[in-house]
């Protein structure tokens, strides 16, 4: 069934320097109903998007959840499948988790959701995992980067200029049984910029070279790559 992106569409602008947009060109029209369709497919897949209870403690079990979420594989992926690049990611993101649960009457205890942004690249885009504390409402980026609410992350991520997609309001919920989303643009990069920064975790400058290809690709030469449009 086609999603009426039409009606249900909420656009945000998200900088001051604003992209010349035209929200409806075809191509435009393309993109947003294939994100739209695709953010629908997370949230009618809650194994991927769900919140998931989790001991700080058992670390494996929230490593697991992590690299589910990053690298787009099954949490039945054995350990040994992964590079030590990608372990130093997963376990940057874990002590981003940890250090944020210090404050918390159960430090021990955390409840984590995971949702995506879709940045668009050619007529396909690039699957950005970010990780959702319930406690507190932080969100934690796929480098381990803390934002203090969705407003936070919306405003200060560190994405270069695009177009991007993402459940409104930083949770997935539906009307009608049809996921809401809202489109907006990324904080404006300074000229010269990649479409991220540089990474922190190896040193690797990152810069977008084909659609179809997943964070765990952008990231790592051996990871496995996420279909994108």
């Amino acid at each position: 069934m086609r999603l009426n992106v039409v009606v249900l569409l909420q656009v945000v602008s998200l900088s001051e320097d604003k992209m010349p947009v035209d929200w409806h060109t075809e191509e435009m029209r393309k993109w947003m109903d294939l994100t739209k369709k695709e953010q629908q497919k997370y949230y009618d897949t809650p194994h991927i998007v769900k919140w998931r209870n989790c001991k700080l403690s058992d670390s494996s079990n929230l490593k697991k959840i992590i690299r589910c979420a990053i690298f787009d594989v099954s949490e039945k992926e054995p350990v040994e499948n992964f590079t030590d690049e990608q372990l130093k990611l997963v376990n940057k993101l874990f002590v981003s988790i940890k250090k944020s649960m210090k404050r918390h009457k159960d430090e021990e205890s955390v409840c984590v959701s995971v949702l995506f942004v879709l940045a668009k690249a050619a007529d396909g885009y690039l699957k950005l995992p970010v990780i959702k504390l319930q406690y507190n409402n932080i969100f934690i980026d796929f480098c381990g980067r803390v934002y203090k609410n969705w407003k936070d992350y919306l405003k200060n991520n560190t994405l270069s200029k695009c177009i991007i997609c993402y459940p409104k309001n930083g949770v997935y919920s539906v009307v009608n049984d049809v996921v809401e989303v809202e489109y907006g643009i990324s904080p404006a990069g300074r000229a010269g910029r990649k479409f991220l920064r540089r990474l922190d975790i190896a040193g690797t400058v990152l810069g977008v070279t084909a659609t179809g290809v997943g964070i765990a690709a952008m990231c790592f030469p051996v990871a496995l790559p996420v279909v994108a449009g």
